[in-house]
């Protein structure tokens, strides 16, 4: 019988290939390994009894088998790079969360849906070397996850934790302290400290605080080469305009990497040969540029529907946009019946604004839903949704529990102020 292990020997041979002197002995020795054995042997029946031995877990006679216990698991940095952060009193539970944090950044490239169909063509260089060369990063990276850590907590109404307050503290001093020096722009570790910090506000709904970010990363973006630079780095760009719309999105005002745009063509196309039969067309009165990037989302939509799976759980916490919401609620009382005869866009509209930004506790949202719905089960509602623009493992669950909401509350007029 074949053992188990495999060894390997290495013969150094002269540069016309022949082997070494006295390395032609060793070589037959190798071949002949276990040709001249006797089953009958002394040597073959103590190697088998060893080999049935070590196979024998040692388990004491009075005592019954039990289950392993497992280990404790170790923090995966720990484990992976044997050396000292570059910050004092790093304690397990922080190394902890900052192996989670680096291990969803580097998941996230392949499990997103979103990053996978956008094709970005870039991969940004790994930020994992700085936690042991940079402090100021480090602890940015300690306040974002034990941030996240407060956002899973029920107190995290109360703003944020201690830990998250220290370390939000101590990456602000040192970011100072950095800001002094001369090219400090040219710092990439100081452009993704910001990032950071800028999510954080955002994060706690703190709208003042993260538009004084968002300045100094335009700053720096524009010392760098503005349009040029963020055309060079499309991960960063990705990444920027998505915290751009977000502060877009809740204050009303410009987005401050705004680029200028080239054209409103469709750039999305549809992953089907022919669109689904079901699919929500457009009136056709809707401006073309409302239209073009309605079928990119549309498309980008069917696109993402079959990259899901049911484990698939969309990570997150829900930001406060005050502005599109007055938005939202305005346009309800001035659209009046045009947009209550299109039954499939209205109830889009709707259901998408009360699981993203609005509540269906706030007295607009929830009377015009009332009145949407009437006469409506969830699964014609949910037929409605998805011919529009719709992610079944996303919306389905929070769209049921804002339809079920509805039967709990009082029905009432469409809202008129």
């Amino acid at each position: 019988m074949t053992s188990q292990y495999v060894q390997f020997d290495f013969i150094i041979s002269d540069p016309v290939s022949n082997p070494k002197p006295g390395k032609s002995l060793q070589i037959r020795s190798r071949c002949m390994l276990g040709r001249n054995k006797h089953e009958g042997s002394r040597r073959t029946q103590r190697e088998k009894r060893k080999i049935a031995n070590e196979m024998i877990p040692s388990v004491p006679s009075n005592r019954t088998p039990r289950r392993s216990t497992p280990l404790p698991t170790k923090p995966l940095i720990k484990d992976l790079v044997p050396i000292r952060f570059a910050g004092r009193e790093i304690d397990p539970e922080a190394e902890i969360l900052l192996a989670d944090a680096f291990a969803f950044n580097f998941l996230a490239n392949d499990v997103t849906p979103l990053e996978r169909c956008t094709n970005l063509d870039c991969l940004e260089s790994a930020c994992f070397s700085w936690l042991f060369t940079d402090t100021t990063f480090l602890h940015s990276m300690l306040c974002a996850s034990y941030a996240i850590k407060d956002f899973k907590s029920p107190q995290s109404k109360d703003g944020p934790g201690v830990q998250t307050t220290f370390h939000l503290q101590a990456t602000l001093s040192l970011l100072r302290v950095k800001m002094q020096k001369a090219f400090a722009h040219q710092d990439e570790s100081v452009l993704r400290v910001i990032i950071n910090l800028t999510l954080l506000a955002i994060g706690f709904g703190d709208w003042a605080t993260a538009a004084t970010h968002l300045e100094g990363l335009h700053g720096i973006v524009q010392l760098r080469g503005d349009a040029a630079f963020l055309e060079e780095r499309p991960t960063l760009h990705f990444k920027l305009d998505r915290i751009d719309l977000a502060w877009s999105l809740a204050s009303g005002r410009k987005p401050y990497f705004m680029q200028p745009v080239k054209s409103w063509d469709c750039r999305i196309r549809c992953p089907y040969p022919t669109p689904p039969p079901n699919l929500y067309q457009p009136s056709a009165a809707w401006d073309y540029r409302i239209l073009n990037v309605f079928k990119d989302f549309q498309n980008l939509t069917l696109m993402i529907n079959p990259m899901l799976t049911t484990t698939f759980q969309l990570p997150g916490r829900r930001i406060p946009y005050a502005w599109v919401v007055e938005q939202l609620r305005t346009m309800c009382i001035t659209a009046g019946s045009e947009i209550r005869q299109d039954k499939s866009l209205l109830l889009w509209v709707l259901f998408t604004a009360s699981i993203t930004v609005a509540r269906t506790h706030d007295t607009w949202i929830r009377d015009a839903l009332k009145t949407a719905v009437a006469g409506l089960e969830w699964k014609d509602v949910q037929a409605h949704v998805s011919r529009v623009m719709w992610i079944g493992l996303v919306h389905d669950k929070p769209g049921q529990k804002a339809y079920e909401r509805l039967s709990q509350a009082k029905s009432s007029p469409w809202p008129t102020s």
